[in-house]
């Protein structure tokens, strides 16, 4: 409202003559209201004129207060003509504290009207918090100028000075709503709330050096809120940490199948989000996180490849993902020598004795002391601590009796040991002169693929996120037997050598996808050959497409070759037998269809195929797969039937000579998995990074609640229904996927049930959290908004229930999305320091670390990698931004209270519950009208807590909101029943 400046004036001069004609005349407050609206026209504030301003100086002339002009100030405030903003400023300008009577008039006058302070009207909103800050400082200064003068001067009336301001002070600091208004006066202006903590801190040092002065008991506490005025101190929200979870050992199975590479700064971020969001202790979260290795660890038992990557997972990652969080957000004991929440975790996972003795019972050791000797190692916890829980476990090791082991054979930890150093060793020797190394590295591969070694190699290598190198090199040292084996006159080693390395790199592109391990333009002949001829994520590639690069003359000679007794050597290279093979295998097949070739030459021209190299026998299963593909379901009995001639055992002469077994062994291993798509079994198989299949007569909403049934019986994720959970998403898509999720969570009816189904729902949602989130928000949420049949779940627990896995769904996919996008550029860089690794005599120097070296320092350390800033992304960003317009819309709808109007709240509040400093990136699509709407509609579920996080307070926008929500909340308090 603009004002000539020459009409305030007359307007101000017209008001001080009436006080002073009222004080002549003795008026009473009832004729001051009255006249007073001679001048002020109804709907007229004073704070235009300094009403107050004027009241107060014609009161405070004599030495002591004038109470009859005083009670005029007292009837204006109550009759909306000054505002308690106004009338506070006022006060606080009074420094004339040498008149003893005067103050003591003001705080008695303070005293009257601190209740029922608030605000009538928006301009005073924002101007209150400054008067609150202005009226705690003058009480400040009131008493510490009565404190210089004790007992100097008349120590009766400094007394009640002392006793007056204290009691007002305490009074304003236990009045929520008054200390929130103090809070936004702090944010705005720190110049005058570092005034306020200058005089604390000389009213608290005056004290302490007057020891015959004895002070109100309740002055230093109130000081010290004064000067601690911390969010979390003076609003504090009071979670209360759940006492059982599930949501770690769910999110941990999932991610260990989803994500085995994932760098440790992305998993630590994603365990810190669940630590924010539950409210854990970091002890807590330690042990929590050993605990849900150890569960999945025990259910891999049964697979020696899956016991392979959880026992790398556990014994390997595990250490080094608690350095991080250690180095992160830790506590070192004073010595500096151990890390105490990691302590508390291993005392705390004592407790669970029945899950440590079967754990030690399928992994034939003892599983607390082999995750704690690596701790040690990186110094973070202490050898005292390994004798003493080494002391703590004995006697239960000692009764163990040790179950026939299904698995891996022997000690689980020591095979990851013995792993790593042969990792690290076969990386050094694929950096070197291949010319000087073949034939040991050829050996070498031959005993990996013999046993379990490959599959705990690979689990190791991946775990450390050097998988991508690992097979990097390996493709080098392929093109190097490739071209060895393709010298005239080579021996049949070189071409051994080639098969071997062929071999294991076809599995580990079927076992991890090809996106995992592989260049996008790769130029060596392995990469050209997956993908033109290997099928990716179960697609296969057209059986005509796979034959373009075969050469006519070439098929006839290898034919030839083949039809003749003794398959000989056909001096033709080997990159040329592999491209080439599918044409020979069409030829023998249309041959076999048409008569011209009987079963039992077709049986050993495949037997001659497969000795002279495995690796066309996987060339040409290839093939047939392809064409099994295309063809109708009569068509294909011949092709499968030749598929199943090679994996028929080898004639045992055979098997012994140039480790054919071997080689042989892992060739059937990738047949098979080639037969998997074009043949499934009844029940499924799912191998690392390959993408699920569903094969099953039932409907897969009954697999799903199948899965669900099993999970509610077991209390946790079960590693194989991951593989059933991922198959239904990939299958069904994220909307069918979440709204069902939802419909059999909200079943349940008591807490403890729905409490575990939001967990292990957040933790399925990670095989793809940002689909799977928005999802949620825009397609499920939506339907329990709008639609009137679905509306009716909204009750209690199952509403609060959904607002919690939203929110728990939507910081999830923050952490996720911001992990994302900023370890774009660091992987980058650091794919480009793996690539120059083959000639870098640099890195050949790093090889020769030791074993323990090499593992370490393949994982990043914490310091090389800081978190960038959290912000809002899409497409999050975009499905909030259309989640909170509906909100606005549905929040007071018709002016009624509604199940959905309660959801709104409830979402809100787990948004700051679960969010701490997360929660106003979150908020910041927030409606600025929404609040306001539901405290008018729920003001009895509000508090202060709650409306000092709702906005960002370092913006004046922030400020703005909640100083209007704040007060429109004391409003609705103060109103009458």
């Amino acid at each position: 409202m603009n004002m000539d400046a020459s009409k305030i004036t007359s307007k101000t001069s017209a008001l001080k003559a009436l006080i002073l004609k009222a004080w002549r005349e003795r008026w009473t407050d009832i004729q001051w209201g009255i006249n007073i609206k001679t001048i002020l026209p109804r709907g007229v504030s004073g704070d235009l004129y300094n009403l107050a301003d004027c009241i107060l100086q014609q009161a405070m002339v004599g030495c002591g207060a004038n109470q009859l002009v005083i009670s005029y100030l007292k009837h204006s405030l109550a009759s909306h003509l000054v505002s308690y903003a106004a009338v506070l400023q006022r006060i606080a300008k009074f420094d004339a504290f040498h008149k003893p009577h005067c103050i003591i008039s003001l705080l008695e006058f303070l005293e009257s009207f601190l209740d029922s302070i608030t605000c009538r009207g928006k301009l005073e909103e924002e101007v209150l918090a400054f008067a609150v800050s202005s009226i705690i400082l003058w009480l400040l200064q009131v008493y510490h100028y009565s404190l210089t003068k004790y007992p100097s001067s008349n120590p009766i009336q400094c007394q009640e000075l002392l006793e007056k301001s204290t009691s007002l002070l305490n009074s304003i600091v236990n009045t929520d709503f008054l200390l929130g208004m103090f809070y936004l006066a702090k944010q705005h202006d720190q110049e005058e709330y570092n005034e306020v903590t200058k005089k604390c801190q000389e009213i608290t040092g005056f004290m302490m050096m007057n020891t015959q002065f004895k002070a109100p008991a309740t002055i230093h506490e109130t000081l010290q809120k004064i000067c601690n005025m911390d969010l979390d101190k003076i609003a504090p929200l009071n979670n209360k940490p759940e006492s059982v979870t599930y949501c770690l050992q769910a999110l941990i199975a999932i991610e260990v199948l989803a994500h085995p590479s994932a760098d440790l700064q992305q998993l630590a971020g994603q365990l810190l989000m669940i630590q924010r969001i539950k409210g854990y202790s970091l002890s807590r979260l330690y042990c929590e996180l050993i605990r849900a290795s150890f569960i999945s660890l025990n259910d891999s038992s049964k697979d020696a490849s899956k016991q392979a990557l959880w026992a790398a997972f556990t014994f390997l990652k595990l250490p080094q993902v608690m350095l991080y969080l250690h180095t992160t957000c830790g506590t070192t004991n004073s010595d500096g020598e151990y890390s105490v929440e990691l302590v508390d975790a291993f005392e705390k996972l004592l407790q669970s004795n029945p899950l440590l003795d079967i754990v030690d019972t399928k992994n034939s050791c003892n599983s607390v002391i082999a995750l704690i000797e690596p701790l040690v190692k990186l110094n973070v916890l202490s050898e005292s601590h390994l004798q003493y829980f080494s002391q703590k476990r004995e006697n239960k090791d000692i009764k163990l009796q040790k179950l026939e082991p299904t698995g891996l054979q022997g000690s689980v930890p020591s095979f990851i040991t013995r792993a790593e150093p042969t990792l690290a060793g076969v990386l050094k020797t694929l950096g070197g002169d291949f010319h000087k190394t073949h034939d040991s590295l050829y050996v070498m591969f031959c005993q990996i693929v013999g046993g379990t070694t490959l599959d705990t190699i690979l689990a190791v290598a991946t775990v450390e996120g050097r998988l991508k190198q690992f097979v990097s090199k390996l493709i080098n040292f392929n093109e190097y037997a490739l071209l060895a084996a393709s010298e005239k006159g080579a021996p049949l080693s070189k071409i051994y050598i080639f098969d071997i390395s062929f071999l294991i790199l076809v599995s580990i592109v079927q076992d991890y996808g090809f996106e995992a391990v592989l260049e996008e333009n790769g130029e060596s002949f392995f990469e050209k050959w997956v993908r033109e001829c290997l099928p990716q994520n179960g697609v296969h590639k057209s059986p005509e497409q796979i034959q373009q690069k075969c050469d006519t003359q070439v098929i006839e000679v290898f034919i030839h070759h083949l039809s003749a007794p003794d398959f000989k050597n056909t001096n033709l290279k080997p990159h040329d037998l592999c491209l080439n093979v599918p044409g020979v295998i069409k030829e023998i097949l249309f041959a076999w269809e048409q008569g011209s070739l009987s079963a039992a030459d077709v049986k050993r021209m495949l037997d001659s195929l497969r000795q002279k190299l495995a690796s066309l026998a996987v060339c040409a299963s290839v093939w047939l797969c392809a064409y099994i593909n295309v063809v109708h379901q009569e068509a294909s009995l011949k092709p499968l039937n030749m598929i199943q001639q090679f994996l028929t055992p080898a004639e045992p002469e055979l098997a012994q000579t140039d480790n054919f077994k071997d080689r042989i062994g892992l060739m059937c291993q990738i047949v098979r998995k080639l037969q998997y798509d074009i043949h499934p079994p009844s029940v499924p198989k799912y191998t690392k990074g390959y993408t699920p299949i569903i094969v099953s007569r039932q409907p897969i909403l009954e697999q799903l609640q199948a899965v669900w049934e099993d999970i509610k019986s077991r209390g946790y994720l079960h590693i194989d229904a991951t593989h059933v959970v991922l198959s239904l998403l990939v299958t069904a898509g994220p909307v069918w996927f979440a709204s069902n999720l939802v419909k059999e969570t909200l079943k349940y009816r008591y807490q403890e049930d729905l409490d575990r189904s939001v967990d292990i729902v957040l933790a399925m949602f990670h095989f793809d959290i940002e689909k799977c989130t928005v999802a949620l928000l825009l397609h499920v949420l939506s339907q329990y908004l709008y639609n009137a049949k679905l509306c009716e779940e909204l009750v209690e627990p199952q509403s609060a229930i959904l607002a919690k896995l939203s929110v728990y769904a939507i910081y999830a996919a923050l952490e996720h999305i911001n992990a994302n996008k900023s370890d774009t550029n660091r992987k980058r860089r650091l794919e480009e320091t793996e690539d120059g690794e083959c000639s870098s005599s640099k890195v050949r120097r790093l090889n020769d670390n030791t074993a323990s070296e090499a593992g370490s320092s393949s994982l990043p350390p914490p310091s090389q990698s800081p978190p960038s800033p959290v912000a809002l992304k899409e497409p999050l960003q975009t499905a909030l931004e259309i989640l909170f317009t509906s909100f606005s819309q549905l929040a007071g709808k018709n002016g009624d209270v509604t199940p959905q109007t309660h959801f709104i709240l409830q979402f809100l509040m787990y948004i700051v519950q679960c969010g701490q400093d997360r929660a106003q990136i979150v908020l910041q699509k927030m409606p600025s009208e929404l609040v306001p709407t539901l405290i008018k509609a729920l003001p009895e579920s509000f508090n202060i807590n709650l409306i000092l996080r709702l906005y960002d307070l370092t913006t004046p926008q922030g400020r703005k909101d909640t100083a209007r929500d704040l007060c429109l909340f004391r409003n609705m308090r103060l109103r009458p029943d």
